[in-house]
């Protein structure tokens, strides 16, 4: 699912896109907590004193999985940042959104 690309139609905003990394940070957040539960900690023990050869494919998907879940932790700050500059896009009028334009291009230029 993380390498899949993404259909979106083309009528969706800001918010779209942060509730989509929303879902996404919640996945990976449960994953990881998984991950680190007693019962993995145990698997991980004992493989480890087996010796076993899995223990690579695991190191390697845990630094996936959590690089992934700090993506999606980053997109999530910066778009509730950009959040704020976009809601008056939302209500207004095209007339009105002139207004708010110059702080949205600040907010994304930081």
């Amino acid at each position: 699912e993380n390498n899949q690309l993404r259909k979106e139609a083309d009528d969706l905003g800001p918010r779209a896109e942060l509730e989509h990394w929303k879902r996404r940070l919640s996945k990976f957040n449960y994953l990881l907590d998984q991950l680190k539960s007693p019962d993995v900690r145990g698997v991980l023990v004992v493989l480890a004193a087996a010796r076993s050869k899995l223990l690579k494919t695991w190191r390697e998907m845990d630094i996936r999985v959590t690089d992934a879940m700090n993506e999606a932790k980053d997109n999530v700050k910066y778009l509730y940042t950009l959040e704020k500059c976009c809601d008056p896009l939302y209500g207004s009028d095209p007339i009105s959104m002139i207004d708010a334009i110059p702080t949205l291009i600040n907010a994304i230029k930081m």
